[in-house]
């Protein structure tokens, strides 16, 4: 797979801002379909980038600190030179 770094960009930053998100939330925050949704969250999984949390409420997902800093140094400059993503 091959990311488009401004649909990372959107969920690293949806994650960023609201700390951990059920699935379904931060799906319709980037703008995929599920299937689509699901590859990028295995890939940001296998980056180290996200963790599942699971909770008596359900699945969570949240940035792991290395997601953390790639927010600050990635996302961070995208929407200091793109606007809003």
């Amino acid at each position: 797979m091959r990311p488009d770094i401004i649909v990372i960009a959107r969920i690293l930053d949806a994650l960023y801002n609201e700390g951990r998100m059920k699935k379904t939330h931060l799906q319709m925050a980037s703008r995929l379909n599920y299937p689509a949704f699901m590859k990028y969250i295995e890939w940001l999984q296998e980056k180290k980038l996200v963790r599942l949390i699971e909770d008596k409420d359900g699945e969570y997902l949240e940035l792991t600190q290395q997601g953390r800093e790639s927010y600050e140094r990635v996302v961070t400059w995208l929407k200091d030179y793109l606007g809003k993503l």
